[in-house]
């Protein structure tokens, strides 16, 4: 009936009958893996020591499968493993260019052609990249962050365990196929196409300043996908994300000169990140950015690291975006970027159709 009000309870609960128990769960994990290790830092007063392990507690969130609890632990086993490797070999090679470049381009050409198997090697891969990219370009770890890192990987076993024995498998996030390279030559193609990209984007950053390359590279291998419309939606958003999560970044860094706000707005953040991957994606980037900058702003407090941070990230994440534009061209050649069109697109995802646990 026309203007017929109903209980509040049962709106309250037709309300909470539409919320998906998967994004509530998987919310949760990315608030304990990243909150955990944020709360730890900031009252022991170790902040710049746990940044890493905030970081990868988020990558780690990523890291989930919908299989029964030893797959789930093996895939998160797996990407740190992958990440401390990446982390090793990029530590151990950061002063000789003779043994950085030749490892670079073979782990960046080694995830272009994991993406033909699927999501878990090529997240698992691409972690690898990202881990190398910031171990180069670190002069130096403590003990105390390494003793961070190996705490969140028993805190994201344990968030997993806890989750999976109260609810199970936790299903994926749905997404559109991709439209694949076509045969051996395609995948060829496509690989050396992602490592070309890369390696240029690592040498830009490079030129630059060695922490740019953390940023640089991040955003080529995050939004170069094996679908050329892919790409070019990924790109598109990843450009409106990142200005939209700096803007915001730096009206609460410049307002909020306190620990305790910053914790706050990250730990409200954190939940939110994978609830967005599928439809949204320049919103998912946009929490990610914002998410990422906070935890250095609370590691740099009271500094003016992060005042200088901030257009720089939006700079790195243009020049990321550029070489991933031309390896996506080089690729796909036949492809043409029809940003109208990419960004009307379904949401997209990795080789099988899945999201790719994207950063």
């Amino acid at each position: 009936m026309v203007g017929q009000k109903f209980p509040a309870g049962l709106q309250i609960q037709s309300a909470l009958s539409r919320i998906d128990a998967a994004h509530v769960r998987r919310g949760a994990i990315f608030l304990v893996n990243i909150g955990v290790p944020l709360l730890v830092g900031a009252v022991s007063g170790q902040s710049q020591a746990a940044l890493a392990a905030v970081i990868v507690g988020m990558l780690f969130g990523f890291a989930d499968n919908d299989r029964a609890l030893p797959g789930r632990l093996r895939l998160l086993m797996l990407d740190a493993a992958c990440i401390a490797a990446g982390g090793l070999l990029g530590y151990l090679s950061r002063n000789d260019s003779a043994a950085l470049w030749p490892l670079f381009v073979a782990i960046t050409f080694a995830v272009g052609l994991a993406a033909r198997t699927g999501r878990e090697w090529l997240l698992a891969g691409r972690h690898t990249a990202m881990a190398f990219v910031v171990a180069a370009a670190i002069p130096s770890f403590t003990l105390l962050e390494v003793w961070y890192l190996l705490g969140v990987v028993l805190l994201a076993a344990l968030t997993r365990t806890v989750d999976h024995l109260i609810a199970g498998p936790l299903p994926r996030q749905p997404a559109a196929p991709l439209q694949l390279p076509s045969g051996h030559a395609g995948w060829l193609r496509f690989a050396l196409a992602h490592a070309g990209a890369a390696t240029a984007a690592l040498w830009l950053g490079e030129t630059l300043d060695p922490i740019h390359t953390i940023w640089v590279v991040t955003t080529t291998l995050v939004v170069m996908q094996p679908d050329a419309r892919a790409s070019y939606r990924r790109i598109v958003e990843r450009v409106a994300g990142t200005f939209a999560g700096v803007f915001v970044a730096w009206l609460i860094t410049v307002g909020f000169h306190s620990a305790a706000v910053i914790c706050a707005c990250i730990l409200i953040v954190a939940p939110f990140i994978p609830h967005h991957l599928a439809n949204r994606y320049w919103l998912h980037t946009a929490l990610i950015a914002l998410l990422v900058l906070l935890a250095y702003d609370l590691a740099e407090l009271h500094a003016q690291g992060i005042a200088k941070l901030l257009p720089e990230r939006v700079m790195d994440m243009l020049l990321g975006c550029a070489m991933a534009l031309v390896g996506t061209a080089v690729a796909f050649p036949r492809t043409a970027p029809e940003v109208e069109d990419v960004a009307a697109q379904a949401p997209v995802g990795d080789a099988a159709g899945r999201d790719d646990g994207s950063a």
